[in-house]
């Protein structure tokens, strides 16, 4: 993930005009293109609202599976967990350290998780947190990723939730 997000760096500090950013050194051979997905156009670095931003679907993968994620928490790796699901779900349990923001939430409080390293978004199964992944790449967090399953994958990996 470091490698990706720092070719993400790399590219959206060009785009912008960034002259801190260094070229690849003149040994290294250049690297493809990440080829666009079926009924997709090329990627694309625009300037929006927000500064730079770059279609992030083809930056890096946008799921992350339970079990690697629930490895790298327990081992202390800075991750920080998004729950997207609703307050009504949340009672049921929350894994332990998660930030709570849900989905609906997630465009005006964005702002909340911006400073993080590595965001993991999740929800009940997979699909809100795809979405919340998603928003939070347009809005330039191009470390979000979605907890692949959700609550019920981590679960079933030996997770545990609090609550």
């Amino acid at each position: 993930m470091g490698l990706l997000r720092s070719l993400a760096k790399r590219v959206v500090s060009r785009v912008s005009g960034d002259s801190r950013a260094s070229p690849p050194p003149a040994s290294a051979p250049a690297a493809a293109a990440p080829a666009p997905s079926a009924g997709r156009g090329p990627v694309a670095v625009v300037a929006g609202e927000e500064g730079p931003v770059a279609d992030a679907d083809a930056l890096a993968n946008l799921e992350a599976g339970a079990q690697e994620v629930k490895e790298r928490v327990e081992c202390g790796e800075p991750v920080v967990l998004l729950d997207v699901r609703e307050p009504e779900e949340t009672r049921l349990g929350t894994i332990p350290g998660a930030i709570l923001i849900p989905l609906g939430q997630l465009e005006a409080r964005w702002r909340e998780v911006e400073k993080c390293n590595e965001i993991v978004c999740y929800c009940a199964h997979g699909q809100r947190s795809v979405a919340a992944a998603r928003l939070l790449r347009q809005k330039g967090l191009f470390n979000a990723t979605s907890l692949e399953g959700g609550v019920a994958a981590w679960q079933a990996c030996g997770g545990k939730l609090v609550g």
